[in-house]
């Protein structure tokens, strides 16, 4: 990643970066749900002028594999060399997918997976390499998830009913763009829902088996300005700069990510959201205070770090007693947003649970756990968050 512009009216930035890139010909990649917010793409448009090309809007929430083989007939229809993806997670997961497909001369979306990162537990991940000739991406995120900061995009398999990672340093947008003003298009129990999905990033890389000060600190940071800036989102939504903060602790919430793997929480997320069509946003809110509770043993101090970030005063707390306040406070903030807290508010039932997970111990970032998982472990946990 080259730059990330922040920030009221950092979309001005745009023409600029598309200029440093050699941007002359720019295909749009968004989805059905922010066209449904025309103000927000033809302004984009408008930017773009007779450098857009294409717009290809058919981006399916999971990027399901069969949804990108209309983006991959109109970007080899009309050959951009940038692509500039507008809104949520799926959305940029979408525009790596295509940037790569590009770069490799595919014809057909499900080559793809010939691509996919193969997990061979306990803790072997095999890359296929690519050829490095990926377009490059501008991000504008239009929620939380943090996704933009990835050089992994994820996509579903139907068949398989499996989540895939496609991961290349090549696939991580050479530039984001962080502006508040668009965040306010997008609704507030959307946008506070990503947000959660972010804290769980943040939560993750502390108490992350490869973690040190510099990850700490930024996700500790991450923690603090999310828990204030999503409760501030709930009660005014129209607040620029509670978005602009929900913004900054979504960015820091990823810098972690990039040196070190996420975990248990995260695997499970996946592969229900791949398997249930569920956002990833309410997948933490349901999963992430279990698994909080099940590492709590091993993770004492920094679960008491995560706590004293989440607002608990912990100056008279053992780490223990402090540990267990770390996810309960998460509790409390999935209370007051408003957003889902049991398995069963998804539709999702105990004979779910085997398929689920399986499919999990299949996840990579398993192996990021900071205590050895096993399947007996995944349906225990599926079981508390009923």
């Amino acid at each position: 990643m080259d730059s990330v512009h922040y920030g009221r009216g950092s979309l001005n930035e745009l023409i600029g970066e598309l200029d440093r890139l050699g941007g002359e010909r720019v295909m749009i990649v968004t989805s059905p749900t922010v066209r449904r917010h025309p103000e927000l793409v033809r302004r984009i448009e408008s930017m773009l002028g007779t450098r857009c090309v294409a717009v290809y809007d058919g981006v399916r929430p999971h990027v399901p594999y069969e949804c990108l083989q209309a983006g991959l007939d109109l970007l080899n229809e009309t050959r951009p060399d940038v692509l500039v993806t507008i809104g949520a997670g799926s959305v940029v997961d979408a525009g790596r997918a295509l940037a790569l497909a590009a770069g490799e001369g595919l014809r057909d979306a499900m080559e793809l997976q010939r691509w996919r990162a193969v997990f061979h537990p306990p803790s072997t991940t095999i890359l296929p390499p690519t050829n490095g000739k990926a377009l490059p991406i501008v991000a504008v995120p239009t929620t939380l998830s943090a996704a933009e900061f990835s050089n992994c995009g994820a996509v579903t398999s139907v068949e398989r009913g499996t989540k895939d990672l496609l991961i290349a340093n090549e696939l991580t947008p050479r530039s984001v763009i962080l502006d508040p003003e668009l965040g306010v298009t997008t609704p507030a129990a959307l946008w506070v829902s990503t947000g959660m999905r972010a804290l769980d990033h943040a939560i993750e890389t502390v108490y992350s088996p490869r973690s040190g000060p510099v990850t700490d600190a930024l996700a500790l940071d991450a923690i603090r300005r999310l828990s204030r800036a999503l409760r501030a989102t709930v009660r005014n939504p129209e607040d620029v700069e509670a978005r602009s903060e929900g913004q900054l602790g979504a960015w820091a919430s990823y810098f972690g990510e990039m040196n070190l793997t996420l975990g248990l929480s995260h695997a499970i997320g996946h592969q229900i959201g791949a398997r249930h069509n569920v956002q990833h946003g309410w997948t933490s809110c349901v999963v992430l205070p279990s698994v909080m509770r099940w590492l709590a043993p091993g993770t004492l101090r920094k679960q008491a770090l995560i706590a004293g970030a989440l607002g608990v005063d912990t100056s008279q707390l053992t780490d223990a007693a402090a540990a267990g306040a770390a996810a309960t406070a998460v509790e409390a903030l999935v209370k007051d947003l408003g957003l889902p807290a049991h398995l069963g508010e998804l539709g999702i039932t105990p004979g779910d649970y085997p398929g689920l997970a399986d499919a999990v111990m299949q996840d990579l970032v398993v192996a990021g756990s900071p205590r050895p998982v096993a399947y007996s472990d995944v349906i225990h946990l599926l079981e508390e968050c009923a």
